[in-house]
């Protein structure tokens, strides 16, 4: 520090203790103004006022004086070029703040956070808070700074070779500024997008936005800047092998920077001046140019543009023929390499060492966190202990109240089952129950009265025979006799084969069916269709003979009810099903109303397929006719 700063901090140190330790926001804001105004001019007069800001600002810590106090202090140390300092002051204050901290102050100080990790070559935390301003910044609709930081991120992407998320980010800040009609700012993304184009070889695009650019700050008359632009396009005419077009930028930019006193921009255009005209073989106008800047290095002592210019110098003497004084130069560029080597290398330790205290700091303050957290940790537990031991109460509370209704269901269950069981064996039975009497009376119509009658017709034929010269009288009553005994016999094997049909029993349930409706057919006034789908091979007997029962009413009701005059019956064998669908023309009913009907018909059809595990569905209106649909799991 100077002697006049030492004094500076002496007067306010005494000022400031014979106040109370009330924070004096007028003089911090003072302070913060006349350092913010400085920061153009004298960045060190800067720097100490923002510092004395600071320092009066600790009194009210977490206030808006006390972030602009510390968002001063840190541009002063970012054009030092201080960015460790930075971290060291920023990051405790963000680690530490309340949560009600403004949004704005939160990005601001990621902002600057972010920044200083760029400067140090830290992308990566560089990025992390860079992002974090900007989040901040587009949550609070700050559009001018988010498109600052947008920039800032493209830099970052920038140095980490990420060039289409570079470009992205700078496309972003582009549409902002347009919106915004930020000419500054727009100038300054332009410019910055010339720089990414350039440094990845696009140089017609890099031409463009420098142009671009060149052309705000021109109507700006931003002198400063302009200066750049023009070395810019200077840089991207020499790389795209337009030394006349370059020259001309180079000088243009040589001309602000000999008005600005900007003695680095002197120094660093004049060199490439020099070095183009080199390449055209003007020796007398390189030297000129060599000459110039190497008598501005005394007024910017920079080894990096001294680098270049024994470089050039050494080049300029090899091709004049003055090759000792080319390797006097080109010894000068060595020794100055192996220098700015130590150099560099001691700057890089003293930046190893601010990064290692820094770091100590930040273990410091994470290691009073750690135990400010073990000790909540602690109050925690005991809470989730009391916690758990309630819950794990009202858990077995729970757990036996829902193994007692399991019980419960588990009994409800096997009763259900019990019962369904007996149902379906009594269902079971009376099904056998009524096959075996059917089959009983089919027999014993067969054999006992079919027999008898037949008998009867051989007496009735024998006595016809014995009769001499009978009147035609009792002829026609012995024809008559005789037809109605055929009548009966007929009729005695209708019924007998229709209670108990042989095809049924040998020939299985589509025989017995088609046969069924074969004889329907001499029925006067309808007609039936049948269609039999897949039904190639025999099912189980007792699903046969309950679908053919099942079928034979079904059919029955239609004629002695329904008064239709067409039917239609499908039987469909699925894979693991057989549906059975029977329509008809005729009156219909309502199928509300079946439960009110009288007689077991429409009930035994129900019983009869549950037994088999299948469902029917009737579907009639008035006047509309009827089907009925039966499906029928088989194996």
């Amino acid at each position: 520090m100077t002697f006049k700063f030492i004094l500076t901090v002496l007067l306010w140190s005494f000022f400031l203790q014979g106040k109370t330790q009330d924070c004096d926001t007028a003089t911090i804001n003072k302070l913060t103004t006349r350092a913010d105004l400085e920061l153009s001019k004298n960045v060190q007069e800067a720097y100490q006022l923002s510092y004395l800001a600071f320092s009066s600002a600790k009194t009210c810590p977490h206030t808006k004086h006390f972030y602009e106090a510390a968002l001063s202090l840190t541009n002063a140390y970012y054009q030092k070029d201080q960015g460790d300092s930075i971290i060291a002051l920023i990051k405790p204050v963000l680690l530490s703040l309340p949560a009600n901290t403004s949004v704005y102050y939160k990005a601001r100080l990621n902002h600057m956070l972010g920044s200083a990790y760029t400067m140090i070559l830290q992308f990566e935390n560089g990025l992390k808070h860079s992002l974090d301003a900007l989040k901040g910044y587009e949550e609070i609709k700050d559009s001018a700074h988010a498109s600052n930081m947008l920039v800032n991120v493209a830099n970052i992407y920038s140095q980490q070779h990420n060039f289409k998320q570079a470009e992205k980010y700078l496309k972003s800040a582009i549409q902002i500024a347009s919106r915004l009609r930020k000419k500054t700012a727009l100038g300054n993304v332009y410019n910055t997008m010339g720089i990414l184009y350039a440094e990845n070889g696009l140089l017609d695009s890099a031409e463009r936005f420098f142009l671009l650019s060149t052309k705000i700050r021109e109507y700006l008359k931003d002198y400063t800047t302009l200066a750049w632009n023009y070395n810019n396009l200077g840089g991207i005419y020499t790389l795209m092998n337009k030394p006349s077009d370059a020259i001309i930028f180079f000088e243009k930019a040589l001309k602000l920077f000999e008005e600005n006193k900007n003695y680095d921009g002197q120094t660093s255009v004049a060199n490439n001046i020099g070095e183009l005209y080199l390449q055209k073989g003007n020796i007398k106008q390189a030297f000129r140019y060599f000459n110039y800047s190497r008598g501005l290095y005394s007024q910017t002592n920079n080894p990096d543009n001294l680098e270049n210019l024994y470089g050039n110098l050494s080049d300029y003497y090899s091709k004049t023929g003055d090759f000792k004084t080319a390797k006097s130069y080109l010894d000068s560029l060595l020794y100055l390499k192996d220098s700015l080597s130590g150099d560099r290398l001691d700057r890089s330790m003293a930046e190893m060492q601010v990064k290692f205290d820094v770091e100590k700091k930040d273990l410091e303050i994470a290691k009073k966190k750690a135990e400010l957290k073990t000790k909540e940790e602690e109050e925690f537990i005991k809470n989730i202990i009391l916690l758990s031991v309630f819950i794990l109460v009202v858990l077995m509370f729970a757990i036996g109240f829902l193994l007692y209704r399991k019980s419960q269901l588990e009994h409800r269950a096997k009763l259900d089952a019990e019962i369904a069981l007996q149902k379906e064996t009594r269902t079971k039975s009376i099904l056998d129950a009524e096959e075996k009497e059917r089959r009983r009376i089919a027999q014993d119509l067969h054999d006992g009265v079919g027999q008898l009658l037949s008998a009867a017709k051989l007496n009735l034929s024998n006595l016809e025979s014995k009769l001499n010269h009978p009147s035609e009288e009792q002829r026609q009553a012995m024809q008559n006799a005789l037809a109605l005994v055929d009548d009966s016999v007929k009729e005695v094997r209708t019924v007998s084969h229709n209670m108990m049909p042989n095809t049924l029993i040998k020939l299985g349930l589509g025989s017995a069916v088609r046969e069924f409706i074969t004889k329907l057919g001499n029925a006067p006034n309808l007609k039936v269709d049948l269609e039999i789908i897949g039904l190639d091979s025999r099912l189980d007997n007792q699903t046969e003979t309950v679908l053919y029962r099942v079928i034979q009413e079904i059919i029955n009701n239609i004629i002695k009810h329904s008064k239709a005059s067409h039917i239609s019956m499908q039987l469909i064998r699925h894979e693991t099903e057989l549906s059975v669908m029977i329509e008809d023309n005729g009156i219909g009913f309502e199928t509300g109303k079946m439960e009110t009907f009288e007689g077991i018909g429409l009930k035994g059809i129900i019983t009869r397929i549950e037994f088999l595990n299948g469902t029917v569905h009737f579907d009639s209106t008035i006047g509309r006719g009827t089907t009925v649909v039966i499906d029928v799991p088989i194996v």
